[in-house]
């Protein structure tokens, strides 16, 4: 229903299309309220066991505004839309487009907005930047993929505090299911959270989230603590998150996992940076700790096209493995 309803809206809008030049990385611009562009990510992944080529990422997106208080974004994508083992010469995918982001914003005030949709949840850094072309590793670091859900159905109250103008909030919720069960890491109709944000200069920011959600699946319900600080000079780039969860699982016992990482980026020039991350994992539950070093380096020859390549350390040592990827954004 939601993909015809967004085919439908697309068409409608493009009835009137006006020529407007293309600029790469920012999409085509077809009417005054509708932009439309994707992207494409490809991955190199070796480890001890296995060579493998994925094309990760395949993206469509449509956003604009609607008068002067309504905005919207529709992305549609396929991941893992294909791959090959090179060592096996096992290859498949899957190119089936899924609902990723589908929302309208309500701009009422700097205090007091409303985003309605399916959205990313507004926790720490790194679960805002979903697309690789936009992030200075290939990898995802644990904490941003398993601890909680990536995405929410539902509604986000969010501004600045009454007269702060630098401490921004999100409170969000969710009661219902997913729009695309298939395409969220925590399937649930349980999520709800506070999520805060405090610049101290242009420079530096702290902040910090609560909340809890109820895994479909499982009926598991997990509480979770998480806080994250950045400084970004132009040059230097310093960012640390890390998180808190405590699961109730079904046989009446409860565990905590802890996770965060300490990521630093240089930009010796506007097209080249090194990149150096520390993680950490603990899973009391399943038993398994691992601590993982990432040494990586990143070429942007211009801005909507990302190379990057990486190698990663594990204390789990069969775990060890380099990835290199190629990204573009129209």
């Amino acid at each position: 229903m939601y993909l015809r309803f967004l085919a439908l809206y697309l068409v409608v809008l493009t009835s009137s299309v006006h020529a407007a030049p293309y600029e790469f990385g920012h999409g085509f611009n077809l009417h005054d309220s509708l932009t439309a562009g994707g992207y494409i990510s490809t991955e190199f992944a070796s480890d001890q066991q296995v060579d493998t080529v994925t094309i990760d990422d395949v993206a469509v997106m449509a956003y604009g505004n609607i008068g002067s208080n309504f905005s919207y974004l529709a992305e549609l994508e396929a991941i893992g839309f294909y791959h090959k083992n090179i060592t096996d010469g096992d290859e498949g995918g899957s190119q089936k487009f899924h609902i990723e982001r589908l929302y309208g914003d309500i701009w009422l005030s700097d205090t007091f907005n409303f985003r309605l949709g399916k959205q990313i949840a507004p926790i720490g850094y790194w679960n805002l930047e979903p697309i690789n072309v936009l992030r200075d590793t290939t990898s995802n670091p644990l904490y941003s993929t398993i601890l909680f859900p990536k995405f929410l159905t539902g509604i986000d109250m969010n501004g600045y505090l009454p007269q702060s103008g630098t401490t921004r909030y999100h409170l969000f919720g969710q009661a219902t299911h997913d729009m695309d069960e298939e395409y969220i890491n925590i399937p649930n109709t349980h999520f709800y959270g506070l999520s805060l944000e405090h610049e101290l200069s242009m420079e530096t920011s702290f902040g910090g989230s609560i909340g809890e959600f109820i895994a479909l699946k499982s009926d598991e319900k997990t509480q979770f603590l998480q806080g994250n600080a950045k400084y970004d000079n132009g040059s230097l780039l310093l960012s640390a998150e890390a998180i808190a969860a405590k699961t109730n699982y079904q046989n009446s016992k409860s565990d905590v996992t802890l996770s965060g990482y300490l990521q630093s980026v240089y930009h010796f020039s506007n097209e080249h940076a090194i990149v150096g991350r520390y993680e950490y994992y603990d899973d009391q539950h399943r038993d398994y700790r691992d601590h993982i070093g990432i040494f990586g380096y990143s070429y942007r020859p211009i801005y909507p096209i990302s190379i990057k390549g990486e190698y990663q350390w594990h204390s789990q040592e069969n775990e060890n493995r380099t990835l290199l990827s190629f990204s573009v954004l129209f």
